[in-house]
């Protein structure tokens, strides 16, 4: 049976912490008695989707290669809010426009206008007038409905943003059977937090596209706002290859990669080892081509049959 998340708030009469059962609207304060009526929501709905993938291991290293060096793998359940809120209210804008000068053509015995893009005259010319071009203006009333994705975890580049909800099957918050699987991702901030700062980004996306304008004025508003928690569950590694740290995530429901540092291997230097029956070879045949002018050919001969010898022995002598 899945648990009832616990809100803690502040009891306005006392200051003392307060625990109540998300849902509930009646509760008392424990420290001194009084009745509280919660009359707004506290939190919102938390659901979960349960792991599938079975070999993580042998996805990381189908990627990152057979000699990668696993040195510790998690499964993290990440939170994700998704928002919705209904944006209300109204915009006034005005954006100058850039001043365009109408020419009129003498020189050719005729008549014709023509627009330039410069300020300037042109010869056998004069100016019939001028005209705004890309003047805008805006007066509206907004009413959107918007959607958006809040990763509190993306600081921690968990690639949870990848990850797409619509494709997994999810069940009521038990928080008992998610540490049974693994850890569980806390929320660093306030849900109360989250939501505002989902609703200051909702109302940006519509403003932003008047950014720049001479003049500008909005006053919106989100309604109807609703939220859901949703825990995802997902693989987390660190590993090595080389000496070098990589960091890997996977979708513990799909095996999607989230995360993946592309594997950078040393190159291995080509080492030349000098084979000394080669070099034995090779300074013979430089004595013996220097040797008769020095000692004459008796025994630049005798030197090279020494040679020869040595060269057998090296190469068939018996250890």
């Amino acid at each position: 049976m899945s648990e009832r998340v616990v809100i803690s708030f502040v009891c306005p009469n006392c200051g003392a912490e307060v625990n109540a059962l998300e849902g509930h609207t009646n509760v008392q304060c424990d420290y001194c008695g009084s009745r509280l009526l919660i009359t707004e929501r506290l939190g919102m709905p938390r659901v979960f989707s349960r792991p599938v993938v079975k070999n993580p291991r042998g996805i990381i290293k189908s990627i990152a290669g057979k000699d990668a060096k696993i040195i510790d793998l998690d499964l993290l359940f990440i939170p994700m809010i998704k928002l919705r809120a209904e944006i209300i209210g109204w915009i006034h804008g005005y954006k100058k426009g850039e001043v365009k000068k109408d020419y009129h053509y003498d020189s050719s015995g005729g008549s014709q206008a023509n627009l330039l893009s410069s300020g300037t005259y042109p010869r056998g010319s004069s100016s019939i007038g001028t005209r705004v071009v890309g003047e805008k203006r805006v007066k509206k009333k907004v009413r959107r409905i918007l959607e958006m994705r809040i990763d509190p975890s993306n600081f921690y580049r968990f690639g949870i943003e990848r990850i797409k909800l619509e494709e997994k099957k999810f069940e009521p918050y038990d928080d008992s059977l998610l540490h049974q699987f693994g850890n569980v991702f806390d929320l660093p901030l306030s849900i109360k937090e989250y939501l505002k700062q989902g609703e200051d980004t909702l109302i940006s996306n519509i403003t932003g596209e008047y950014r720049g304008w001479d003049k500008f004025k909005w006053n919106l508003r989100a309604i109807k706002k609703s939220a859901i928690v949703y825990y995802c569950p997902v693989y987390f590694s660190r590993l090595e290859v080389d000496g070098v740290p990589y960091t890997y995530s996977i979708d513990a429901v799909s095996g999607e990669v989230l995360i993946k540092e592309a594997v950078v291997r040393k190159k291995e230097r080509r080492v030349i080892k000098l084979n000394p029956l080669y070099a034995i070879i090779g300074l013979a045949g430089v004595t013996i081509s220097v040797l008769p002018s020095v000692i004459g050919r008796g025994w630049t001969l005798l030197v090279g049959l020494a040679v020869l010898f040595l060269i057998w022995e090296l190469q068939y002598g018996t250890e």
